[in-house]
């Protein structure tokens, strides 16, 4: 038999005030959240916070249920990842309101490696109790969604791939270490594409090298064009290596390394299957990797 879903009362604007949202860094004052959230880097960590307060009378008259038992539970859910849809969501907080609480705080830290391309708020109103009285159409299920209200923030103004480029000393961060006479290092983890490309791979340029670090800085195109193509042939090499690469790169979500990864590889050979690419790739290596090198040529400014 095919159970059927039925409706129950749920809360109307009028029961519940909602705060302006506010963010800043740990420690440091808050400013609103708008739409678009600028001068802002990975290396940043945030706080983010709303308050909301319940008309308990108004809400229990909507419910149908008995206000001087009505508990309420308000949860701030937050989310991140590029599309319609974030990749990533969690309960970030959770609290009562009841007869004693009518007004909370919903707040978060924000770890800024672990955000990408934009930021979803979420604010919901569930039923936290009673669950045995009130009329046939009043809530009776403990969580049962009666409100919600949702807010979307674009980080870095919808940075897409973008990584962190940080000019350190190489001798002060990665002291007796090979890469300490590197020019440059990327840092990111080869076992897991599924991971947001903008908060997960990072890259770190010798300040040490002076010659390096003027040209960096300056903005040398020949220079950039070698270290994005050096990104591209780890990942790329790393994906050809899967044994099931011909799927591997299929589902990955938009903004993780996996699906950056497949960009690239559709760039870079246009057109060609697994099979040649690695062929290419053992047979001819200089033209695998100058196809890669080509490909991450930077476009003329406009």
């Amino acid at each position: 038999m095919r159970r059927v879903a039925l409706p129950f009362l749920t809360l109307s604007d009028d029961s519940v005030v909602l705060s302006d949202w506010t963010i800043g860094e740990p420690g440091e004052p808050r400013f609103p959240l708008g739409e678009i959230l600028e001068d802002w880097d990975y290396e940043k960590d945030l706080e983010v916070g709303v308050d909301i307060t319940i008309d308990l009378d108004q809400a229990a008259l909507d419910l149908a249920l008995d206000a001087t038992s009505l508990k309420l539970a308000a949860v701030l859910v937050v989310g991140t990842g590029a599309g319609s849809l974030p990749r990533v969501t969690h309960n970030a907080c959770i609290k009562i309101l009841d007869r004693d609480e009518t007004s909370v705080r919903l707040e978060t830290a924000l770890a800024g490696h672990t955000l990408s391309s934009q930021l979803y708020l979420e604010v919901r109103i569930l039923l936290d109790g009673p669950t045995a009285s009130g009329n046939q159409l009043s809530p009776r299920f403990k969580g049962a969604k009666l409100w919600h209200t949702d807010l979307r923030v674009l980080i870095e103004d919808s940075g897409g791939s973008r990584f962190p480029i940080e000019l350190t000393s190489f001798t002060d961060s990665f002291q007796g270490m090979p890469e300490q006479n590197a020019p440059w290092y990327v840092q990111w983890d080869p076992s897991n594409f599924h991971a947001d490309f903008g908060g997960n791979v990072r890259l770190y340029v010798n300040a040490d090298i002076e010659e390096i670090a003027q040209r960096f800085v300056d903005g040398d195109r020949l220079l950039l064009q070698a270290i994005v193509a050096d990104v591209m042939t780890q990942m790329i090499t790393t994906a050809l290596d899967q044994e099931n690469e011909d799927d591997f790169l299929v589902s990955f979500e938009e903004g993780s390394i996996g699906q950056q990864t497949r960009i690239w590889i559709e760039t870079a050979f246009s057109g060609q299957n697994r099979q040649s690419i690695s062929v290419l790739r053992r047979s001819y290596p200089g033209r695998f990797h100058a196809s890669i090198l080509a490909a991450a040529e930077l476009g003329d400014e406009e």
